[in-house]
């Protein structure tokens, strides 16, 4: 447990890599785009309530042009059954740069987020890589996760927080985390229908139980102290902050306040509450978004101010 109660974010930077397997620039396009233009406010928003955050990004992100990209790549890649899976499949649509192709390149981006205080860049793996999927090998997430931190460290930083995509993970992959240097990584809330799994054992189900969670509590508050999970450091995470959605808006304060609710036990019993989103959630219906993380860190700034209450990034916990 911790000595004060904390607020931490994680934000899942991905741009169109996080969604490449199901989507396309022509159907999803808009919301990376937006995506973009919501990062300064989010940043700004952070900035005028003192958040510290993690923004956990996808290695390819930190390039600058196709170039640079192919360059990096290592030889070892993702051996997937499913060939779509694999981020290394669309290449071939990449424009020269950033200027040319905003729905990949975010250097700049990545710039903007280390320009405002307390942000914290971490690692989303390189690739996008997915750990539980059929074919994969650990020496290919070995070699995913060496190019991730070599990329990082051309830009002078040092990763040491990682949130793995769609949040699969074994306890052998935290291993080869340590051994790049991580100390820190986001688990899972502490609940089976949020449990690790591959893609294809994501039921009808578990979602729908999922969804309504963001609404009616069904699985806990998910508020934890700092868990030690050798070899790293791990924060579970407590709620992943859900976009608008024009038809469940009439359920937005029972979204609101399952967020607030569990803000609260956080502070009052001393314990970590982990917010987390992806950016491109914001890429539509952004002033929506937005308002709600407003009211959010306005209600985590009461706490702060009530029972001490801190705002933490994932590093500070390393």
């Amino acid at each position: 447990m911790t000595a004060r109660p904390a607020f931490v974010i994680s934000l899942d930077f991905e741009l169109m890599w996080g969604v490449r397997d199901h989507e396309t620039v022509d159907s999803y396009g808009a919301n990376i785009l937006g995506a973009r233009a919501a990062i300064p406010r989010i940043l700004d928003l952070f900035e005028r309530h003192g958040i510290r955050a993690t923004w956990a990004t996808v290695g390819f992100v930190f390039c600058e042009s196709k170039d640079e990209l192919l360059a990096s790549a290592p030889s070892l890649r993702p051996s997937y059954e499913h060939s779509r899976l694999s981020n290394y499949s669309y290449f071939q649509e990449l424009g020269d740069s950033e200027k040319t192709e905003p729905y990949y390149f975010g250097a700049s981006l990545i710039d903007r987020v280390m320009a405002c205080p307390g942000q914290e860049i971490g690692s989303h793996s390189l690739s996008h890589y997915y750990c539980m999927e059929a074919g994969q090998q650990l020496a290919e997430f070995d070699a995913d996760i060496e190019t991730a931190v070599a990329l990082a460290k051309r830009r002078n930083i040092a990763l040491k927080s990682f949130v793995f995509p769609r949040n699969q993970y074994l306890q052998e992959h935290l291993g080869v985390l340590k051994r790049h240097g991580f100390r820190v990584f986001r688990g899972n809330e502490r609940a089976w229908v949020y449990n690790a799994t591959k893609g294809m054992d994501q039921t009808k189900l578990r979602r729908g139980l999922r969804l309504l969670d963001h609404y009616v509590n069904l699985t806990g508050h998910h508020v934890h102290g700092e868990t030690a999970q050798e070899p790293l450091i791990e924060l579970p995470a407590s709620r992943f902050l859900r976009p608008y959605s024009r038809k469940l808006a009439s359920l937005d304060g029972l979204r609101l306040r399952r967020i607030t609710e569990a803000i609260d036990q956080a502070a009052i019993s001393g314990r970590i509450f982990h917010l987390w989103w992806h950016p491109h959630n914001f890429g539509a219906n952004t002033e929506e978004n937005l308002a709600m993380l407003k009211l959010i860190l306005a209600h985590f700034s009461m706490q702060r101010d009530r029972y001490g209450m801190t705002s933490a990034s994932m590093g500070d916990f390393s």
